[in-house]
């Protein structure tokens, strides 16, 4: 694995408030997004927000099986089995043929699911908008650039972490398809 480049090493924040930790900003961050979009995606689109990441998951795998689709979602494959069925009832995705496995379907979006897919996906680009209001266009560059780091070398860290420290995933999904 190519090790990302690095600046040098700033002095150590040593506040003693854990809201300073930047796991912990990241984390508020990232639940705030969740809210906002739990508030907007059902009322705008009749779809629950986990039903959302089933469709914008099979929109960039393409077609996959059940299981793939639910360990990208996080979770597990009963639930993904109740959410297929709802989807695929409201004609949202489809099952074709595994040609690898006669026992499981592949799963992929249907023409509507598309079409709904891509209009979440401006809505989306709307509240980021929204959410990244005030910042330059170079300071939009320069975080995006910057949280490609962070995840490169959280990614990395945690694969350290994973040779010495038992850890019982047996296939973990750290990386973007």
């Amino acid at each position: 694995m190519k090790k990302p480049a690095t600046a040098a090493k700033p002095a150590a924040d040593t506040s003693s408030d854990m809201r300073d930790l930047f796991s912990v900003q990241l984390q508020r961050l990232a639940g705030l997004s969740s809210r906002i979009a739990a508030l907007v995606i059902p009322q705008h689109f009749s779809i629950t927000v986990l039903e959302w990441r089933t469709l914008a998951i099979l929109d960039y795998l393409g077609e996959a099986p059940l299981v793939r689709v639910a360990k990208h979602a996080g979770v597990l494959k009963s639930q993904m089995s109740r959410l297929v069925t709802n989807l695929g009832k409201r004609e949202l995705i489809e099952r074709q043929p595994n040609p690898e496995d006669g026992r499981s379907a592949l799963l992929c979006l249907s023409p509507a699911g598309k079409d709904l897919v891509r209009r979440i996906l401006e809505d989306s680009q709307t509240r980021n908008e929204a959410m990244l209001d005030g910042l330059t266009e170079d300071e939009r560059t320069q975080l995006k650039a910057l949280m490609k780091r962070v995840y490169a070398n959280s990614l990395g860290y945690f694969s350290e972490l994973k040779k010495h420290i038992p850890y019982d995933q047996s296939e973990d999904d750290d990386h973007e398809d």
